[in-house]
């Protein structure tokens, strides 16, 4: 998530798709139109809501596909490079697609992991969840010929009843930032202030994180920051492929980086959690472009639950209702995220600076995202600051920012101005190693503010033998903060770390 524009290298062919926003094609919900089924059985009918017409929005790929079959189809790519269905035989009316001079040239597992790690997955899956696991071997991404209609490919998987759902891949987006206001690390401060007490927390066992890894991720760190040594260290860096940057800016991550494990170190900030375990891991890769799935999946093989993923990408909802929005509005990142919870992993993800309605059923389902089940992430909103001399806010303390997109699925907010931390330079310039900001802003801001509460609630949790479960930390951050205030949207209460301390001393 960016705060200013930069452009994008237009060198190599990995970019020719890339635009500065990412959004899905607009899909409305819809009964799904069967396929004739393979003449050795009858194909199952998809039971999620899909487009029957697919409308391009302005940042759809126009090369990728991202397909899901049905669950339980057993489909898999045989050597000849078809999909073939283990238990309804051979595709017919798939393979007119990818076969011959048909529209898909090339098509491979989306989920770069092996059988026995996803078999692994769901085995490990916690057993109390609400929520079902997904299988992601039925994923696939599917590569368009030059000159072929991708809307009409898409169209046609859809209207097959072993596709559950088929759209254009997504295209990366610059991470959500705001205009540049002013402030120090107010935000840490005891919730008559406005902030989340985290120096309460630490004052408790755990509280500073320790024993807990949290990781980040977006695209690009500056891991020579004089402030940011954690970065440097062994087995830091969760790679998903080899990293790529398409904005070339590496502040956004540092800032990040910066308000959650900063050194404590006399100089510049200091991270929230400076005891926590610092990973980061990249959302898109020179092999295979924008992958914010794959990147989920990643970082979910290397945490264990009571660990945390913080998502710092936001997309672009439908045609029809454009505006930036959580990226588990992409099917495959909603798949991912679910994985990642059901193995007990806490998933904080950024709403984004859309400023969208997400109880607008008409845009996105009811509720979001297009009607599924609640994904069992946490979805941070942009709050009002403390006003201080530093800095001087219009919008109210705790209430809506203007830009922050909002609604029930939105758990808990931060502060989307006046962040101090490391990056950027517009606070102190000591060459690119020893940028420091005060404008950090947007869903951006909010986000690391959240995720450094429930690394220091799981860290508390862990020293006294609990492992708490991504709902119970999401029920406990929105239990015991300090409410909202003002109109606009609702975008949850700010963590109150010694309330949530409190009642987890009380048994939750």
């Amino acid at each position: 998530m960016r705060s200013d524009s930069h452009s994008a290298p237009a060198t190599s062919r990995l970019f020719r798709c890339l635009l500065p926003c990412i959004a899905l094609a607009a899909m409305p919900a819809m009964t799904a139109m069967a396929a004739t089924p393979p003449a050795t059985s009858a194909a199952p009918q998809s039971i999620a809501h899909k487009p029957g017409k697919t409308v391009l929005g302005r940042y759809d790929s126009r090369e990728f596909i991202e397909v899901k079959f049905a669950q339980e189809s057993q489909v898999h790519l045989q050597k000849s490079g078809r999909l073939a269905s283990a238990k309804f035989g051979p595709l017919l009316a798939l393979d007119s697609l990818t076969a011959g001079t048909g529209p898909i040239a090339a098509v491979e597992p989306l989920f770069r992991a092996d059988a026995a790690t996803l078999s692994a997955l769901s085995r490990n899956a916690q057993k109390d969840t609400a929520q079902a696991q997904p299988d992601l071997s039925q994923w696939y991404r599917m590569r368009v010929r030059p000159g072929q209609d991708i809307a009409r490919a898409i169209d046609e998987l859809n209207a097959m009843g072993i596709v559950e759902v088929a759209y254009p891949a997504p295209l990366p987006v610059r991470a959500p930032a705001s205009p540049a206001y002013h402030d120090y690390q107010y935000y840490k401060l005891p919730a008559a202030n406005s902030g989340i007490d985290i120096e309460y927390a630490r004052t408790v066992a755990g509280g500073n994180g320790v024993g807990v890894r949290v990781l980040d991720i977006e695209y690009s760190w500056n891991t020579n920051h004089e402030d940011l040594s954690k970065l440097r260290a062994a087995g830091a860096a969760i790679n998903n492929g080899t990293p790529s940057d398409p904005f070339s800016d590496n502040n956004h991550g540092t800032a990040v980086m910066g308000q959650l494990i900063a050194d404590d170190n006399g100089i510049g900030v200091t991270g929230l959690v400076t005891g926590a375990t610092a990973h980061f891991t990249n959302a898109m890769n020179t092999q295979r472009g924008y992958d914010p799935a794959n990147a989920v999946l990643t970082a979910a093989n290397a945490l264990r639950a009571g660990d945390v993923i913080l998502i710092e990408q936001q997309t672009g909802g439908p045609s029809n209702c454009n505006g930036y929005v959580p990226v588990e509005w992409v099917p495959s990142i909603y798949d991912a995220i679910v994985v990642a919870v059901n193995k007990g992993i806490h998933v904080v993800q950024a709403g984004g600076n859309g400023n969208q309605n997400l109880d607008n059923t008409a845009c996105f389902g009811a509720p979001f995202p297009r009607g599924r089940a609640d994904s069992g992430a946490i979805i941070v909103g942009a709050g009002g600051p403390r006003s201080t001399t530093w800095c001087s806010d219009s919008v109210a303390e705790r209430a809506k920012q203007p830009f922050s997109t909002y609604g029930n699925r939105v758990n808990v907010q931060a502060w989307g101005r006046c962040v101090t931390t490391s990056g950027y330079g517009n606070l102190y310039n000591g060459g690119a190693n020893a940028f420091y900001t005060k404008t950090f802003s947007g869903t951006s801001s909010a986000s690391p503010i959240v995720a450094s509460a429930v690394v220091a609630l799981s860290g508390i949790a862990r020293q006294r033998g609990i492992t708490l479960t991504p709902r119970q930390m999401r029920d406990l951050l929105v239990n015991t903060g300090t409410p909202q205030t003002g109109t606009g949207g609702k975008i949850g209460p700010l963590p109150n770390l010694r309330a949530a301390i409190a009642q987890l001393n009380a048994g939750l």
